[in-house]
């Protein structure tokens, strides 16, 4: 359709229109004059209405345009803000996953004294809040821990789970057991005393709750002061079996939450290991099966580091 502004009024005065005007003239009695006059009326009145539609129709498709591009331009605005969105959930992800470095305390110097450390497998283990063997905060466990680190298998790393759910990279020294780790009981009654002591330390640094760390450290501290450590002849060797034996037993029963206060020593435990471990030392053999060659050695050098009378209420060991 035409813009109807551009129309202009034709002259009903002109030979064109004159048989129009007869039969206005005969029809209505009117002169020439007047019905020229209202075909000019008329034609103006029309035109008007025209202008009018032509105006509404370009107001509607302008209003309608406007709202389209409003409503283009709020799309364009939710996808920029989605996209910044996702960019910046990705820095930040990114941003977690990167390194970080803490910073220091510029006025505080070196200690007198630097922990001794264990191995990644043993930190990897407390870290967890699993047990592991004390032989590992002993100092040849932190030399051995020290040569291992200088190994490829420091370097190298493998998959673990966190959380049920998440798979990490871990370095692979932290899956890994020394071949020259020994349980508990085997530790001589001094490695074992150092060897708690960095164990304690550690797992304080680990963060274990403060109730089970102030358990653990009335457990051996009523271990190294029992009365049988004075009262038998091989009463460090019943401390060292009833640690190993108790500690990792608390462990296990952590996990499945029925755990017991270690700071409370069981006598009766402690006398059953004792009954054990002496008869062991009267059927001991050099050559017998099931007795651990080791533990021959140092039952055999304990009871002779004794008075033969004080060894004559068990067996001797001839």
């Amino acid at each position: 359709m035409a813009d109807p502004n551009n129309e202009i009024c034709p002259d009903f005065a002109s030979a064109a229109y004159a048989e129009i005007r007869e039969d206005l003239i005969r029809a209505s009695g009117q002169t020439e004059a007047q019905v020229t006059n209202r075909m000019v009326v008329s034609w103006a009145q029309s035109h008007r209405q025209r202008v009018d539609d032509w105006n509404q129709e370009r107001e509607q498709e302008e209003h309608e345009a406007a709202e389209a591009a409003q409503a283009r331009a709020a799309q364009e605005e939710e996808v920029r803000e989605r996209q910044e969105a996702d960019a910046e959930k990705e820095r930040l992800e990114a941003e977690k996953k990167k390194p970080k470095m803490n910073g220091f305390n510029a006025t505080l110097t070196v200690g007198d004294f630097i922990t001794p450390r264990p191995a990644q497998y043993a930190i990897s283990k407390i870290n967890n809040f699993e047990y592991t063997e004390l032989w590992y905060f002993s100092p040849d466990g932190c030399k051995d821990a020290q040569r291992s680190s200088q190994s490829t298998a420091e370097d190298g790393y493998g998959l673990t789970q966190v959380d049920n759910a998440v798979l990490a990279l871990r370095p692979l020294s932290a899956f890994k057991a020394s071949k020259s780790a020994i349980p508990d009981h085997e530790l001589t009654f001094l490695t074992f005393l150092r060897a708690k002591n960095t164990f304690l330390t550690h797992i304080s640094k680990a963060k274990w709750p403060q109730a089970n760390i102030d358990a653990l450290s009335l457990f051996f501290w009523h271990l190294e002061n029992h009365p049988i450590r004075n009262n038998s002849d091989i009463g460090d060797l019943v401390v060292l079996h009833y640690a190993s034996r108790v500690r990792q037993d608390w462990h296990d029963r952590l996990k499945r939450d029925e755990a017991f206060n270690i700071g409370v020593l069981n006598e009766n435990l402690i006398r059953s290991i004792n009954d054990e471990l002496w008869d062991k030392v009267r059927s001991a053999k050099m050559s017998q099966v099931g007795f651990n060659q080791s533990e021959y050695r140092i039952y055999a050098n304990t009871i002779n580091t004794f008075p033969r009378s004080n060894a004559s209420n068990h067996t001797s060991l001839s």
